[in-house]
């Protein structure tokens, strides 16, 4: 241990100049001893300390050794006592590898710049946000919280009660509603997704990602659905939002560490262990529910999903995957009962939380496999948490799936099931830029690998589909939210630092990204155009606004963003600029938003719909149009489950009293 030089000399009486005297103290020139109470200083130089002479600390010399003519030397001494120097003891893993290792002859270099390019990448963002990483790599004390992992027999005295289920709704087609013989309320006790006896850390700020929203949203704490701060939904969600954005920031070792413990037996009590078995009873489901989960989920939810897909990868393709992987199997359930749960407005949630918990502890066990499996299940899971939390919390939903389609190196030409998911993600992303008024968590330039808009626009275009012609909307809206951030139309919530991004040419990009977007409509395949249209007569108060229908999920939403992207576009028009030709008023785009949800009852089409009826409303002023706009939110709640209601109080207080 160290210590100070004079450690263990008895305390003397403070005399007149000495070192270590309190400040001010000593005997005053009247003969009155100075007032005590102040602390004893350890900040003069080491000389005028040796000599227990009162020093003036100034620096580099002090007047005492001026006038005595001495080395001033400052800094603390310290005494290293060889009865507590340590050692690692030979059964130490890095002892035993060093005992049977053969020096090289020969030696490698190896580039590991990426690496630490990773791994110092916070450095671009705010100290105020992300938490540094200190120059040893490690994180910080503040980002990384141990959480003693309880034994099994005291987790086993928690245990909740089995859940058994109510099949007296079966007739009824509803949601199979779970009883506990202790308490009908009662949800699952979460249980930890770790093994007992295995350490476990757990970030709950992760860094390293530029794009992470903050751990809890400033706006969201008071209201998130079933994410409220100590409930076991949102438990659940940071531990896999931590572990998905772990996973995606870790890469395989360059070289050579520290060797661990064979880990073959931990993973075995990992699977084996009474907490899966747990997890499992608790998520236990008779034939008859799994029935009906699967029953919801093929014929509404995802069809919710796969509005722009017209190959219905969610509907055929993943019940399919979900045969051979669990987690995404409990994924899927999960979400089916949610939503069920959402649409009768059930306050016992606890069959949802059953099989999300579930579904949870078995992701967690296959996210270092980064498979399309697992991405899958992630992208679930996702739209379960967006079906339930607060809408102004959705990019802290939201970011970890976004930090694993970046580790992945998707993107949204990459083919298959992973091009399918690839694009769900970046819907919702879209949404939620709209609602927080902020950029894309995956970055624009990432989305189609292109070098410029042009060239993203043409590789979307080269794959000929008319859903692939609806996603490229998506591109150009989340292009718009891009540009208004950048050119600072929109105050965003979370301000990064600014670079040379940041500093645009508005009237220039705005010019080009206008004229992208209104060749977008112009250049529409006949499936994205309408079917029928019905003009308002402006006289059935109960019909104000006119009548769109189309034949498909891409072309009603798709139509319904390009009208979004042109209204945000207008309304934050660069002034005095001169357009070859005039476009369509703000008033025309934000009534043809309306009319598409309202002619249109596609369900996926109405959960996308929610932001976009929020911007066209602002620009109604009729009561009959008001009416119309509150009519469509309470119904889209009503029929999906989908939450419009802050929204529509939201458009009440923007009203105000006509």
């Amino acid at each position: 241990m160290a210590g100070a030089a004079t450690a263990g000399k008895a305390p003397e009486t403070p005399r007149e100049g000495d070192g270590d005297t309190p400040d001010g103290a000593g005997v005053e020139p009247d003969g009155k001893l100075a007032s005590v109470g102040k602390k004893r200083t350890r900040t003069g130089c080491l000389n005028c300390r040796r000599k227990r002479r009162k020093c003036d600390e100034k620096k580099p010399t002090c007047e005492g050794c001026i006038s005595r003519q001495e080395a001033c030397e400052w800094g603390v001494k310290l005494s290293f006592r060889p009865e507590n120097a340590q050692s690692m003891s030979e059964e130490h893993p890095s002892m035993r590898l060093a005992a049977g290792s053969v020096r090289c002859s020969t030696y490698q270099i190896v580039d590991v710049t990426l690496e630490v390019i990773r791994d110092y990448i916070e450095e671009a963002v705010p100290d105020e946000i992300f938490p540094r990483i200190d120059p040893t790599g490690s994180r910080s004390s503040k980002s990384v919280q141990e959480i003693p992992v309880p034994t099994a027999g005291h987790t086993a005295t928690q245990a909740a009660t089995p859940a058994t289920f109510d099949t007296a709704s079966y007739a009824t087609g509803s949601m199979p509603t779970p009883t506990s013989a202790s308490d009908p309320m009662s949800a699952p006790t979460p249980i930890p997704l770790f093994a007992p006896g295995i350490p476990t850390t757990v970030v709950t700020d992760p860094m390293g990602l530029s794009f992470l929203s903050p751990q809890i949203s400033s706006d969201a704490t008071s209201d998130d659905g079933i994410f409220l701060p100590g409930s076991q939904y949102l438990e659940l969600h940071a531990q896999l939002r931590n572990r998905i954005i772990d996973t995606a920031r870790s890469t395989l070792p360059s070289r050579l560490g520290t060797p661990d413990v064979d880990n073959t037996e931990l993973r075995q009590r990992f699977d084996d262990t009474d907490y899966d078995n747990e997890s499992r009873r608790l998520a236990a489901l008779s034939p008859e529910q799994e029935y009906i989960l699967w029953q919801n989920y093929i014929g509404e939810v995802a069809g919710w999903i796969d509005k722009f897909d017209i190959n219905r990868h969610f509907e055929l393709v993943l019940p399919v995957l979900a045969k051979s992987h669990s987690h995404l199997k409990y994924a899927i359930l999960a979400l089916s009962a949610r939503q069920i749960e959402r649409k009768e407005q059930a306050l016992d949630y606890s069959c949802s939380l059953a099989l999300y918990q579930h579904a949870v502890h078995l992701l967690s066990a296959a996210l270092h496999r980064r498979t399309t499996a697992v991405l899958a299940s992630c992208i679930v899971l996702a739209v379960l948490e967006m079906l339930s939390c607060s809408p102004k919390a959705w990019r802290r939903h939201l970011d970890g799936c976004a930090a694993l389609i970046q580790a992945l190196g998707l993107s949204g030409a990459c083919g298959g099931l992973e091009q399918a998911l690839f694009w769900v993600f970046a819907r919702m992303d879209v949404c939620g830029g709209l609602i927080s008024s902020e950029r894309t968590l995956i970055p624009m330039h990432k989305w189609m690998l292109g070098s410029d808009i042009l060239l993203d626009i043409a590789m979307m275009e080269a794959q000929d589909t008319f859903d692939m012609y609806a996603n490229s909307v998506v591109y150009l809206l989340g292009r718009v939210i891009d540009l208004l951030c950048s050119a600072g139309k929109w105050e965003q919530r979370h301000h990064r630092r600014s670079d040379l991004r940041d500093m645009v040419d508005y009237p220039t990009e705005w010019s080009q990204l206008f004229e992208l977007v209104e060749a977008w409509y112009q250049n529409r395949p006949e499936e994205v155009k309408a079917l029928l249209t019905i003009p308002s007569d402006g006289q059935d108060p109960s019909r104000p606004f006119p009548t769109l229908l189309y034949g498909n999920g891409p072309a009603t939403s798709g139509n319904q963003m390009y009208h979004t992207a042109a209204l945000l576009m207008l309304k934050f028009r660069p002034a005095h600029l001169h357009l070859s030709k005039k476009p369509r008023s703000m008033l025309w785009h934000a009534r043809q938003i309306c009319a598409i949800s309202m002619s249109n009852a596609h369900h996926g089409c109405w959960t996308n719909s929610t932001q976009p009826l929020w911007i066209a409303g602002q620009h109604m002023s009729h009561p009959s149009e008001h009416k119309a706009i509150l009519e469509i939110y309470e119904r889209i709640e009503r029929e999906t489950g989908w939450a419009t209601a802050w929204r529509a109080d939201d458009l009440r207080t923007f009203w105000g009293e006509l």
